[in-house]
């Protein structure tokens, strides 16, 4: 027993064993969770269900996609239709429903990993001074300082919020007649704007036409299971940053760490944040250190982070408008070879909505798929296939001879009534409409870009609601019977769904609620909510409908035409709708 215990108490031994079994617990807990499912479309789903092939479904009605084995035992994801009555639907199918397996997820977890503290713990015991000197985990994070190379004319757009960062940049460069004037640095500044609009990218500007280095961190990097940690890196950060003064303290994603206090009792991020409160008040801003953060969710930041002497300058970085699209697109134009047929500004007019990052991405998927066309040049139907790409989330199907054609025909009158609806009542511009099927599961799409960002009429939501409605309106006009309607509008009803709910809810356009945002009220009675919505959905497809009956003539004539091309451009569509003159138009307003 001697010789056992002193040949488990050398530490060689001691570390070796413990080294294989943590990689025998990765191993077991790697092939437990990474058994990848099979992608496949929604529609093959419902086959699947109708012939009893589906054995368990796993879902989460707030995520994107669903998986579910089949009697086989094989795993599969597809899109989850979000609609109501799902669960039921599938559980008269004798299909067994596990709903968010969060749960079930932990306890796989425990499992797995039970064996491992209590392995551990015989060893501690066994040998305490074995595993003295060994690291388990590490605090080193890369530094990451940089001299920046970005200047303001490298970025297109947001010109407003540029002339606010202009007396920033003086500052870091000629601080002392900012001083002799009794004027302060302010010590935080926060960029906040969606996604994708180059909030990192005017950071680097700054210290770039400062002429000053650039620290970068994300709020990600201070999260850390181990207390203390979170804090710690705060303040090598700030260390690193005062002995390169003058410089550019930027910190991406930092409502990560700088979130409302008190909403759990995460000790962690509570340490972490009062670390970066102390570091702000701890410097003088006369060292010429400027703090930079960046968020796309300001309302959600603490108080105590974003009150005066702290991030109290505030600098929005916006989506950009018609003529900044322009400027971006002809900026990553840079470099690419585009053919005469390409319209930057009808492009720039289609991709409202579209962040800075969005634009890129589009010029460069277009400049591949012209490589994959062996094309010399980029052309317009390489953009138009690019924009497809990136809106419907997948490529357009290569195989579309088996195409069932009661299921063309279907999909065609529900893009006909999205488009009728949109041209003749809301007065949308539809650059396109198509019934190509995508690899993401979609049968068709009508492209109707919005005409503008920020406000909008009631008028404007109401029309929005009809538009999604008008898919569903074209199937029932299609099939004559409302038993046989399809799921295919289960994103759209989703959509009007949501604009039904901000309309009573929070815009204060009801006469049931009145002027109240019932959020900020308190007002929790979900039953009054739901029955006003009910009472609203069913006004509005009534007045769709009857729109759509009374010019279903021209809603055929627009679902033939798409059987027949696939894709009508708004030319053609405009064609089919007013003719070359405007007696259509006149008549359909007066009905």
């Amino acid at each position: 027993m001697k010789k056992f215990m002193k040949f488990f108490s050398n530490k060689k031994v001691g570390v070796a064993l413990v080294i294989v079994f943590i990689f025998i617990n990765v191993y077991i807990t790697t092939s437990m969770f990474t058994s990848n499912p099979k992608k496949l479309e929604y529609v093959k789903f419902e086959e699947m269900l109708s012939h009893g092939q589906v054995q368990e479904v796993i879902l989460n009605f707030s995520a994107p996609k669903f998986t579910f084995t089949d009697i086989q035992g094989n795993k599969y994801i597809t899109d989850n239709p979000r609609m109501e009555g799902f669960k039921a639907l599938l559980l008269k199918s004798n299909v067994e429903v596990t709903e968010n397996n969060s749960n079930r997820l932990i306890l796989d977890f425990a499992v797995a990993f039970l064996p491992f503290p209590i392995f551990l713990g015989f060893f501690y015991f066994l040998f305490k001074n074995s595993l003295k000197g060994v690291s388990v985990v590490s605090n080193q994070k890369p530094k990451r300082t940089v001299k920046s190379s970005i200047r303001f004319c490298d970025i297109a757009g947001n010109e407003e919020s540029k002339e606010d960062m202009i007396y920033l940049v003086d500052f870091l460069k000629e601080p002392k007649k900012y001083r002799d004037m009794g004027a302060i640095l302010p010590k935080g500044v926060i960029f906040y704007g969606p996604p994708g609009t180059g909030k990192t990218l005017m950071a680097k500007a700054i210290a770039g036409e400062a002429g000053v280095p650039f620290h970068y961190a994300s709020g990600s990097d201070f999260v850390e299971m181990y207390v203390g940690v979170g804090a710690k890196r705060v303040r090598e950060l700030f260390a690193e940053a005062k002995k390169n003064t003058p410089c550019v303290v930027f910190v991406d994603e930092i409502d990560a760490i700088g979130g409302k206090r008190g909403r759990d009792s995460n000790s962690e991020r509570d340490q972490t944040i009062n670390a970066l409160l102390n570091e702000l008040d701890g410097f003088d801003t006369s060292q010429g250190i400027l703090v930079i953060a960046a968020t796309n969710r300001l309302d959600d930041l603490d108080e105590a982070l974003v009150r005066p002497g702290r991030f109290d300058r505030h600098i929005a970085i916006n989506l950009p408008d018609k003529e900044d699209r322009l400027k971006i697109l002809h900026l990553h134009a840079k470099g690419k070879t585009f053919s005469k047929d390409v319209d930057f500004e009808q492009l720039a007019k289609l991709t409202i909505g579209f962040a800075g990052a969005g634009l890129k991405t589009l010029l460069n998927e277009s400049a591949i798929i012209a490589v994959q066309n062996k094309h010399s040049e980029i052309t317009a139907n390489d953009v138009d296939k690019a924009f497809y790409k990136i809106v419907m989330k997948g490529d357009e199907k290569k195989n579309r001879k088996n195409r069932d054609k009661s299921e063309i025909e279907l999909v065609a009158w529900h893009e006909a009534g999205h488009a009728v609806i949109a041209k003749l009542v809301a007065k949308k511009s539809v650059p396109k409409v198509t019934i190509i099927p995508s690899t993401s599961g979609a049968g068709g799409v009508t492209f109707i870009p919005p005409e503008k960002l920020g406000l909008h009429s009631k008028e404007d939501l109401i029309n929005d609601v009809m538009i999604s409605y008008g898919g569903r309106v074209g199937e029932y006009l299609l099939l004559g019977h409302e038993d046989k309607i399809t799921t295919g509008a289960s994103s759209d009803i989703s959509k009007a769904t949501a604009t039904i709910k901000s309309i009573i809810k929070y815009y204060g356009m009801t006469d049931s609620f009145g002027m109240l945002n019932l959020d900020d009220f308190g007002y929790n009675d979900d039953k009054a909510i739901l029955g006003e919505a009910k009472r609203m959905a069913k006004d509005i497809y009534d007045k769709t409908l009857e729109i759509l009956k009374n010019n279903k003539d021209i809603l055929k004539s627009v679902a033939d035409k798409l059987i027949e091309k696939e894709t009508l451009e708004e030319k053609e569509l405009d064609q089919i709708l007013f003719g070359k003159s405007s007696k259509n138009e006149k008549t359909i307003e007066n009905k």
